[in-house]
């Protein structure tokens, strides 16, 4: 019995060490009276989140920002970001765009200096 067991927790250790790392998922948030909220860092990791399903950078200083997985109109909602460089300025498209595939639950954010050219920046969202 001691025989098989040995081999089985070497076989199971090395399954282990060769797979691939896992990505920590974004931390919950307690946002009682938003619909959606994210807190996005510049690379577009989603750090933080409430019904919020993914966010991505497409482009320096533009991102994607999905909503969900409860529905929300973002054509009727409030939406808010600030962040992104000191001087700078954050804005949100909330209606389709071509640079988010024309999702409509999905919200785009470009970051800019305080010139106007995009750059790259936290930044965080919300939708009312």
């Amino acid at each position: 019995m001691r025989r098989f067991a040995m081999p089985c927790v070497g076989a199971v250790a090395v399954t282990v060490a060769l797979a691939a790392p896992a990505q920590a998922a974004p931390d919950p948030s307690f946002a009682p009276h938003t619909q959606a909220a994210a807190k996005i860092a510049a690379d577009g990791t989603l750090l933080k989140q409430k019904n919020v399903v993914s966010s991505r950078k497409f482009q320096t200083g533009g991102y994607c920002v999905k909503v969900g997985p409860d529905a929300v109109d973002l054509a009727d909602s409030f939406v808010h970001v600030s962040g992104g460089p000191a001087g700078g300025s954050t804005h949100a498209y909330e209606t389709p765009t071509a640079a988010c595939g024309n999702a409509a639950d999905t919200i785009l954010v470009y970051v800019r200096n305080l010139n106007g050219a995009a750059v790259d920046g936290d930044f965080t969202v919300t939708v009312h």
